[in-house]
């Protein structure tokens, strides 16, 4: 049977209210049946766009249900998760159909989706049944899920609408959301799943127009694009890399040992990238915590030098359309993450440094409505269409690099080759480095970023450097970047501290605490680095 490419946008609810409260300039609060129904206005409303019928007979209407079902066995829908296999009802006017389909990811953000088989379901017949119907080789994937009858997981009701691009492409639109709505609406998951065909010969075209349909998505609506739907579990059919959103997410390991080509590596790299940008982001928009903000800002630094490790792969739309934004958006996490080390770890220790530690309590408080100004603006950026625009942008590059060749500079160069190559040079720059001593704070913050830029290229190819790199060169280089790091957030107190006024006595106090603490800490980045010794890349084919 076809397949198709699908992209998911989430609609968050506090996004959605703050989008109808400004249509409407109205201060109240919307029900979650006034929110659906302006959102499905805007969908229909929409250049292009077109309501459709669901599937089945013409009188089947524009609405639908669908539920998605567990087997009921133990340990089944694991297997079945990891398969990608999805069981759902799909229930209209038209009556009940069981749906089998298999999803796997294409590229972070978009799965290729292909219904394996679909039947009639006679009221109260078991789902069983109608799955002993399907296909040998359906049933033989399905294993103990075809003879038993399924369990509801989640039931969403279902609207939809299609667009057709202007190469003739038609994408199709459902937009879902639960029929039970839990406790809390602010907690009720809307999301947009676009579907197109995939036609192996014109891939690119396909993905052009998902794109293109989601570009206007997000400037006409409260959407953002995610990498999984929050609605149905994981949206590449591998549960277990599904994350949690209530938690931060941190960079994770990358194995590059089975790649050949760097073209190979950057396409793993961006996986890993893609997982700790999307599963910060949500937090950000929604609940702006610390930790979410700081990890959100290191999986921008981290995408960044990405790129100046391949840069043969920064083409045009990556420096007009994502690069440009990137560093937008990096500026405002940035000003966040500065005010809350200020006011969580450098003025506590200020205050703890000093004889009369609530004198400060006045400053903190200052600092305080500093720190909650400066988490609104990364609140605001991160639920704005130029940050969606920005992620969609992200996604589709990373979705085109399957389908291209890796650039002609950097054709021919065997993986092992390239990494040692971006390595050294790195280390050299590091290595140079005058004593870190004599330094003033701009320049040794210099060094802080060239020890920050051989860190994640580290930390990108852990997997195929040496045992003693892995074992020392990267934990020396992480802490060399993290003493530094010590030293110049004491730089950026004593900014902070001008910004709110504080008195005199304690700019003061400050300014001889921060002195001795970048001394201490470029003596300790300077035994550090002197200690670091040149990382090896293990050998390997064209190593």
């Amino acid at each position: 049977m076809a397949r198709v490419y699908e992209l998911v946008l989430d609609i968050p609810t506090p996004a959605a209210q703050a989008w109808l409260l400004q249509r409407e300039r109205s201060r109240r609060a919307h029900s979650a049946e006034r929110l659906d129904g302006a959102l499905m206005k805007g969908l229909t409303t929409l250049p292009g766009t077109v309501r459709t019928q669901c599937a089945g007979s013409p009188g089947a209407g524009y609405s639908d249900t669908r539920v998605q079902l567990t087997s009921g066995v133990s340990g089944c829908d694991e297997t079945l998760a990891a398969a990608g296999l999805q069981i759902m009802l799909d229930t209209s006017a038209s009556g009940c159909r069981v749906v089998v389909c298999q999803q796997v990811r294409y590229s972070p953000g978009v799965a290729a989706h292909e219904l394996l088989f679909e039947a009639p379901l006679e009221a109260d017949a078991p789902v069983g049944a109608a799955l002993a119907a399907a296909p040998e080789n359906v049933r033989s994937m399905l294993g103990e899920a075809s003879e038993l009858a399924p369990l509801t997981k989640l039931a969403c009701r279902r609207d939809h609408w299609h667009s057709r691009v202007a190469n003739g492409i038609v994408v199709d639109i459902a937009f879902e959301r639960p029929i039970a709505a839990p406790p809390s609406e602010a907690l009720l998951h809307r999301e947009l799943r676009l579907t197109t065909l995939c036609v192996d010969d014109a891939a690119g075209e396909s993905l052009s127009a998902l794109f293109a349909v989601a570009y206007e998505l997000v400037a006409a609506l409260p959407a953002f694009p995610a990498l999984h739907s929050a609605l149905t579990g994981s949206h590449d059919g591998t549960s277990d890399t599904v994350h949690d959103p209530a938690t931060p997410a941190h960079a994770t390991s990358i194995d590059l040992t089975g790649l050949a080509t760097p073209h190979a590596a950057l396409i793993a790299i961006g996986e890993s990238l893609a997982e700790h940008w999307f599963g910060n982001d949500a937090g950000v928009r929604d609940a702006v915590s610390t930790e979410f903000v700081h990890q959100m800002r290191v999986a921008q630094r981290r995408l960044r030098t990405a790129l100046r490790i391949f840069p043969h792969w920064a083409d045009e739309t990556w420096k007009t359309r994502i690069a440009p934004d990137l560093k937008w958006l990096g500026t405002v996490l940035g000003e966040a993450r500065d005010w809350d080390v200020f006011v969580d770890t450098t003025l506590p220790g200020l205050a703890a440094a000093d004889l009369d530690s609530a004198a400060w309590n006045t400053t903190r408080a200052h600092a305080d409505a500093q720190r909650l100004e400066a988490r609104e603006r990364a609140c605001s950026a991160m639920g704005s269409a130029r940050y969606a625009r920005l992620a969609l942008a992200w996604l589709e590059w990373l979705s085109g690099l399957p389908l291209s060749e890796p650039p002609a500079k950097a054709a021919g160069h065997s993986l092992r080759a390239y990494a040692r190559k971006r390595v050294n040079k790195y280390y050299k720059r590091l290595a140079g480095a005058p004593k870190l001593t004599t330094l003033d704070d701009t320049a040794r913050h210099k060094e802080r970023i060239q020890a920050k830029y051989l860190r994640y290229t580290l930390e990108f190819f852990e997997s195929i450097a040496s045992r003693k790199t892995r074992s020392e060169s990267v934990k020396t280089v992480s802490r060399m970047q993290s003493v530094l790091g010590e030293g110049n957030d004491a730089a950026v107190a004593l900014r902070h501290l001008e910004l709110i006024d504080a008195p005199a006595y304690q700019s003061g106090f400050a300014r001889g605490w921060c002195e001795a603490s970048q001394r201490y800490t470029a003596q300790e980045g300077e035994r550090l680095l002197r200690r670091l010794r040149k990382p090896k890349i293990s050998g390997g084919a064209g190593g």
